[in-house]
């Protein structure tokens, strides 16, 4: 079975659009996975190589994750993946080249809607935040994976009122794993006891949804 993507052609022109918007945004790379997923994989935003190639999660970070989803006897099958913001945030430096960079409030909001729509299309699945970035879409600003790795939490989470422009709690909980991006172990060496700690209990937790 093939990884594929949620999204209509509507969503995807609505998400070209938003990337449109902003000086500092370029590309769009679509959610994609299996269509009855065991988890939900909610990353940051694409990279110059997701970009070139159009899908999340390539060239060494892709690896990286690839690795991590047999550790846990998974596929990208198994997963679907999608991040805050659909295109790539980057910044030029003095060089006159690109680096990539994290999304800032404006882009966040701006991807918001379709974030929201993709999350409304799985109901009752894990969702397993990579980092900071989507755990605090998820659950606001003081949402620190440092303080919250590594444990199952079932809470109400954001969603964009694009009347009021504000985020508001949902009524709905949903379970969450927030988890330190698959890579970080590989920039941080002190860190990989912690990271295959939390990949273990991640392990042991889907074993129980078998």
């Amino acid at each position: 079975m093939a990884t594929q993507t949620i999204l209509t052609s509507e969503w995807i022109e609505w998400a070209k659009q938003q990337t449109e918007k902003f000086t500092n945004l370029e590309g769009f790379v679509a959610g994609e996975g299996g269509s009855n997923p065991k988890i939900l994989l909610l990353g940051e935003a694409p990279g110059a190589k997701e970009i070139e190639l159009g899908h999340p999660f390539q060239g060494p970070s892709g690896k990286e994750l690839d690795r991590w989803l047999d550790s846990l006897s998974l596929t990208r099958e198994d997963v679907y993946i999608f991040g805050v913001v659909s295109a790539r945030p980057f910044r030029v430096g003095k060089s006159g080249l690109k680096s990539d960079r994290r999304p800032n409030n404006a882009e966040v909001k701006a991807f918001a809607p379709m974030f929201d729509y993709e999350l409304s299309q799985f109901k009752n699945k894990l969702l397993v935040t990579m980092g900071n970035a989507s755990l605090q879409r998820l659950l606001g600003k003081t949402a620190k994976v440092g303080d919250l790795h590594g444990r199952i939490m079932h809470e109400s989470v954001q969603k964009y009122n694009e009347v009021t422009d504000r985020f508001e709690w949902t009524e709905t909980k949903y379970d969450i794993f927030p988890l330190y991006h698959p890579s970080y172990s590989k920039r941080f060496k002190a860190m990989k006891s912690v990271v295959d700690e939390d990949s273990t209990k991640l392990r042991e937790y889907l074993a129980t949804l078998k």
